[in-house]
């Protein structure tokens, strides 16, 4: 996990080391009930509660592959607190 200042917002940057997210559904992961756990109990909502957070208080999220594998997420938010 890391923060910082990056003008005009602040950023959040979490990475991990697991297998990454699959390419075939990188494009939709913040949509409600898309999972990665198959079979495991996921509801795929996670995400899409977050995406909806971060939104609501004038920020905006991504996520990409993390450098080698693993995946980072990057959330940011307005350094100003111009959120609603």
């Amino acid at each position: 996990i890391q923060t910082r200042r990056a003008d005009p917002w602040a950023e959040i940057r979490i990475a991990d080391t697991g297998c990454g997210i699959p390419e075939a559904i990188r494009d939709r992961i913040f949509e409600p009930f898309v999972t990665t756990k198959e079979g495991r109990g996921g509801t795929g909502l996670g995400l899409a509660i977050s995406l909806d957070i971060v939104r609501a208080h004038g920020g905006r999220m991504h996520a990409a592959p993390g450098p080698g594998r693993g995946t980072v997420v990057r959330v940011q938010l307005p350094a100003s607190g111009g959120g609603r």
